[in-house]
């Protein structure tokens, strides 16, 4: 089975419930992982990132990645703009 996953700012990803770490390297990048019954492995593009055994048995919930959100105003943003939602 393979899922696309987006890597956080900080390298890691979640599948299942078990978070992966890819490295800081690739933070923000989108990575195919292919799980199996046993490991999951973690490519980018044709290169094996990683590969990890599973250590859930939870079944995957979502196979395509979201829309990262868009950034939050920061309070000098949102007081030049006047809109200031808090």
């Amino acid at each position: 089975m393979r899922i696309k996953r987006r890597v956080s700012c900080r390298g890691t990803l979640v599948i299942a419930g078990q978070r992966i770490h890819v490295g800081i390297v690739h933070a923000g990048a989108t990575l195919t992982v292919e799980a199996g019954d046993t490991t999951s492995r973690v490519h980018d593009g044709d290169q094996l990132v990683t590969e990890v055994p599973r250590t859930t048995v939870k079944p995957i919930a979502r196979f395509k990645v979201r829309k990262p959100e868009p950034p939050r105003p920061t309070i000098r943003e949102a007081t030049t703009t006047g809109h200031l939602t808090r």
